[in-house]
């Protein structure tokens, strides 16, 4: 992996990981929004709640770096990975598929606005509390590598049907 990432570049990966994740979703039915299986039980709209919820778990994050503040929010402390990403989609099932749309877009937005405050420095600073490794690479995690994940994801099922 790369050490050090433009902000340029950082962004428009992060832009061209949403709009071809947004294209592939555009064409998309309620129903197939809606119908489990994607992976395991998630459907394709609990599949984008998930996405919205690592994002704005970033958003805290990055918020906090641009502060300065040597803590991050946590707002699950001592879950697995498993058992947020449980908890998340048990609250996110039963909203609606235009709801959880509306969230990830705004989301994203807020997203792209934090890491616009950021500075190329603060972007490629080792944290401590990611090891030493910097801080673009959990945006890249969060946001147009999960897009990618999850849009392979939904591809292969939709392909399956």
């Amino acid at each position: 992996m790369t050490k050090h990432i433009s902000k340029t570049e950082l962004l428009q990966r992060m832009q061209t990981g949403y709009e071809q994740f947004t294209t592939l979703l555009a064409p998309l039915s309620e129903q197939q929004l809606s119908t489990p299986g994607v992976n395991g039980k998630w459907s394709v709209k609990d599949n984008i709640a998930h996405l919205t919820v690592w994002q704005k778990y970033l958003v805290g994050v990055l918020t906090a770096i641009y502060n300065k503040e040597t803590t991050f929010p946590n707002p699950t402390p001592g879950m697995s990975e498993d058992e947020e990403n449980e908890l998340y989609y048990q609250k996110n099932k039963d909203r609606s598929a235009a709801d959880i749309l509306n969230d990830f877009t705004t989301t994203y937005q807020q997203t792209r606005a934090a890491v616009e405050r950021l500075s190329e420095e603060q972007l490629n600073m080792p944290l401590e509390q990611w090891k030493g490794n910097p801080v673009w690479p959990n945006i890249a995690g969060n946001t147009f590598e999960h897009f990618q994940e999850h849009g392979q994801n939904i591809q292969k099922w939709l392909a399956s049907r």
